[in-house]
């Protein structure tokens, strides 16, 4: 079904219900309140039907009281219908209005003129002429001008041309990516339950989609759709819609809320954004001022952290952080009215450009940065920008959340400059290529300085400036192109050989700690009673990577030891020989058997446990079969 969104904004008392109702046949006053006073209070909804479609008619408050229902109208709208009295004029709340629909990027289309025929002819010319001329001033010298009067249909049916053209021209093209749902109404109807009402944004909605009401995070069950009256399998972009919810009581609901596709959004009480101060603002607005911000169909208070501190002028623009008393839902691209609150005055507004930020100080250049080419729109600076805030990676998900695409689409976009680093994580290729240069290049001076070392301690060879995800991918693909070598908490070339650099000294010397490990058996000498210099410590740890020696822990007494290979596979052959499987033997027969201490029988069974040549039994053993 094709349809568009109309808001009709105005000054209080010029017609705009009136308006609708001659359009329409439907009355959108419908609170006791509203008739008897004869001053619209809350939205009124209506609709014309065409051949091409059909137009949403929402009757916004005119008078100041209600600015916030004016927003939350406002959502969702396309185009906007100004009404205008030909018996005042343009007044106060008409600029106001205008004002209002400027910041929402909400385009006048049509300006109506009522009660002309109040007005004797020439008086009437004098008065549009005047009306024409104070609308050029406010830049919609290109808006329709349409005067209707009580006793012709001439003017409306020349309006309602005008409406149904707009159903041809209407963009459906619009942030979200997905159903987007500000709940404007909340009641109970009976036998249905809890009803929400709102202008759909984003995507379709179905019944049998999954939703969450936000910012509470809930997920909810659609029971039914209607539009318009009827009911509906499906509704779209535009279109004034009424949700009935199972499993959730309408004081549950308040508007304000968000019932959005799962997944979409998420509550918040930081959002970045770039803001206009207007020219005829009070006063500039300042660092940490407080003020009420209205977008969808909230409204909350928020202070304003200016990027950079300061204050900025009137007409100015500023990049921002909005941090809210408590958690609020919106979307990127989504527009804001900033409001002073006191006196209560529009004085501003601003563009959402991550509804999910993280708050950072006003001094914070990176996420400045950020903001800066979320603002400009361009994909791959965005995601440049935001691996550059984190240190080289960024989260997939919130490059295509701030450039408001979906995460295929960005990777699409950003093509064989941004390389996938792990699922859901994106780095630079030249960061990638130049964090790999990076370690290869600290390994080679490490081991230029300690060349019998086959490994450095990767606690030293991390680049802290880094994120970790970018560090592990780095060392990952090295490791798997056979660059490198990892082993536990170490990391090493897989060119360097220290054998290959030892001297003829190195090499008597090796030999000679082999034969202290060999000759000690299984009580081998401590590690403190073998090295007498600074080379013997990595010719120990030659020995244990070529597996001439074995290292093990007693961790009772929180040491290592280092047994000679050929001296472990000596006492197993003589467990074996002394106990048979399936015989058992205790840690002290063990012990006696093979003439050592408990310092050293404890981790010696240990090892021999892990390797399969024994097997436990509590507080026994007993050797392993041969074909185990």
């Amino acid at each position: 079904m094709t349809s568009a969104c109309v808001i009709v904004i105005g000054h209080v008392d010029h017609g705009k219900t009136t308006l609708v109702r001659r359009l329409t046949g439907m009355e959108t006053d419908t609170l006791a309140q509203e008739k008897q006073r004869g001053l619209s209070i809350n939205l009124g909804f209506a609709y014309c039907r065409y051949p091409s479609g059909t137009v949403d008619l929402i009757d916004a408050p005119g008078h100041e009281d209600f600015i916030r229902a004016m927003v939350a109208g406002a959502t969702g709208a396309q185009a906007a219908l100004l009404v205008v009295s030909a018996v005042d004029g343009i007044a106060p709340q008409t600029l106001e209005h205008l004002r209002i629909a400027n910041l929402l990027g909400v385009p006048v289309r049509f300006v109506v003129v009522t009660k002309g025929d109040l007005l004797d002819p020439h008086d009437l010319n004098a008065r549009l002429e005047t009306i024409r001329d104070g609308l050029e001033r406010l830049g919609l010298g290109d808006a329709d001008l349409i005067p209707v009067s009580a006793g012709s249909d001439a003017g409306i049916q020349s309006l309602h041309h005008r409406l149904e053209q707009l159903l041809a021209e209407a963009s459906k093209a619009q942030n979200p990516a997905a159903s987007f749902l500000p709940v404007d109404r909340v009641f109970t109807v009976q036998g249905m339950g809890t009803v929400v009402t709102g202008t759909l944004l984003g995507g379709d909605l179905t019944l049998s989609d999954a939703i969450t009401l936000q910012p509470q995070n809930r997920p909810v069950t659609i029971r039914g759709l209607q539009s318009r009256g009827a009911a509906r399998d499906r509704v779209t972009h535009g279109e004034r819609t009424a949700v009935n919810l199972r499993g959730i009581a309408p004081e549950e609901i308040e508007r304000g809320d968000v019932l959005a596709a799962d997944g979409l959004c998420a509550p918040s009480d930081c959002m970045d954004m770039e803001l206009v101060l207007l020219p005829d603002a009070p006063k500039p607005l300042r660092h940490m001022s407080q003020v009420r911000v209205l977008f969808g169909t909230t409204h909350a208070v928020a202070t304003v952290r200016l990027m950079g501190g300061g204050q900025v002028e009137q007409r100015n623009t500023a990049f921002a952080q909005l941090r809210f008393g408590k958690p609020v839902t919106g979307y990127a691209g989504q527009r804001m009215i900033l409001r002073a609150l006191s006196p209560a005055e529009t004085i501003g507004g601003a563009v959402v450009l991550d509804p999910v930020a993280s708050g950072v100080k006003s001094g914070d250049g990176l996420r400045l940065a950020v903001m800066q080419a979320a603002s400009g729109g361009d994909v791959f600076a965005i995601a440049q920008a935001l691996c550059a805030q984190g240190r080289g990676s960024a989260k997939l998900a919130d490059v295509a959340r701030i450039a408001q695409q979906s995460a295929a689409l960005v990777l699409s976009t950003l093509g064989a400059e941004i390389g996938v680093i792990d699922t859901g994580w994106i780095a630079s290729a030249p960061a990638i290529k130049s964090a790999q240069n990076d370690l290869l290049e600290n390994l080679r001076t490490f081991h230029a300085a300690h060349p019998l070392k086959r490994f450095a301690p990767r606690a030293k060879m991390v680049n802290r400036a880094q994120s970790p995800m970018l560090t592990r991918y780095v060392e990952n693909t090295l490791a798997a192109a056979g660059d490198i070598r990892i082993a536990e908490g170490q990391i090493g070339l897989a060119t360097h050989d220290p054998a290959a650099a030892m001297t003829p000294l190195q090499r008597d010397r090796m030999d000679e700690i082999e034969t202290q490990l060999r000759d000690g058996g299984t009580t081998p000498p401590s590690l403190s009673d073998i090295v007498q210099n600074s080379d013997d410590a990595d010719l120990i740890e030659l020995l244990v990577a070529r597996q001439t020696a074995l290292s093990m822990i007693n961790v009772g007494l929180n040491q290592r030891l280092v047994f000679h290979a050929q001296s472990v596979a000596t006492a197993a052959k003589t467990l074996r020989d002394a106990f048979p499987p399936p015989m058992r033997f205790t840690t002290g027969q063990a012990r006696e058997i093979l003439h050592t201490s408990r310092k050293f029988i404890v981790p010696l069974l240990e090892y021999f446990d892990a390797t399969g040549v024994t097997h436990r039994d509590g507080d026994a053993r007993h050797m392993a079969q041969p074909d185990d």
